[in-house]
C-alpha cells in the first residue's frame, strides 16, 4: 500500500501533533492573494485540509469555506476547532459535489499524494467542481513518483514531485488561465523547494467532466 492510503494512515496517527506543529507555519501571503482573487463571500473548497489548518485563515479572508480530508483523525481534530464549520471526510479523487460549485479551489500539498500518472485526473476532478475564480496548488519540486519524503510529525509519506514547467502544463491542460508558477524555499530550514501554482477561471467558464 503505497501512496494516498498509506499517507492517510500516517496522518491519522499524528493528527493532533501535526496540527500543533504546523498551525503557525501557513502560507499567509498565498491566503491573502487567494482571498483577493476569489472575492469576499466566495464559496471555496479546501480539498485536503488535514486538521483544518487553513480554515480559519480562509474565513478571515472573507471566504465561505468547505473543507475536507480523507484522514478520519484529522477531521476529528478539525471539528474540535470548527464545530459548526462545513467540514467533512471525503476523497478528493471523487469529490461529493456537483459540477461548477465553487468560486475557488485551495489545494496546497494535496495532489502530491497521487502517482504521476494520475495527476491530470486529479486536476480534472478539481476543475469539474470549480466554476470561477482562483486555484492554488503546491508541490515539492523534483521529478519523483511517490518517493518517500519526511513530513514531521507524521513521519515518512510518499510524494510526487514536479517541475515548474510540469506544474504550469498541468494547470493549462486542466483549462486554467492566467497561470503563474514560482519556486519557493521551504521556510523551515529543510532542503526542500516548493512549486507554487496559480490559475484562474473567468466568470463565464464552464466545467468539464473529462478525466
Amino acid at each position: 500500500m503505497k501512496g494516498l492510503e498509506q499517507d492517510v494512515a500516517a496522518y491519522d496517527d499524528a493528527a493532533v501533533e501535526y496540527e500543533q506543529a504546523w498551525r503557525a507555519h501557513r502560507p499567509l501571503d498565498a491566503v491573502r492573494k487567494f482571498g483577493a482573487l476569489a472575492g469576499r463571500g466566495a464559496r471555496v473548497l479546501d480539498i485536503a485540509c488535514g486538521p483544518a489548518l487553513d480554515v480559519r485563515l480562509l474565513r478571515d479572508a472573507g471566504l465561505k469555506v468547505f473543507a475536507g480530508d480523507l484522514s478520519h483523525a484529522c477531521m476529528k481534530v478539525g471539528k474540535v476547532f470548527h464545530p459548526k464549520g462545513a467540514l467533512a471526510r471525503w476523497d478528493f479523487r471523487r469529490l461529493p459535489f456537483l459540477d461548477a460549485t465553487f468560486g475557488g479551489v485551495w489545494a496546497p500539498a494535496a495532489l502530491q499524494h497521487l502517482p504521476r500518472g494520475r495527476l491530470r485526473a486529479g486536476f480534472a476532478e478539481l476543475r469539474r467542481v470549480h466554476a470561477t475564480g482562483p486555484i492554488f496548488v503546491t508541490f515539492r519540486e523534483g521529478t519523483g513518483d511517490l518517493e518517500p519524503v519526511e513530513d514531521p510529525p507524521a513521519g515518512t509519506i510518499h510524494a510526487t514531485t514536479v517541475s515548474i514547467d510540469e506544474c504550469r502544463a498541468l494547470l493549462l491542460d486542466a483549462g486554467y488561465g492566467e497561470v503563474e508558477v514560482e519556486q519557493r524555499p521551504d521556510g523551515l530550514g529543510r532542503e526542500v523547494t516548493w512549486v507554487y501554482g496559480w490559475g484562474r477561471l473567468p466568470a463565464t467558464a464552464t466545467a468539464t467532466t473529462s478525466r
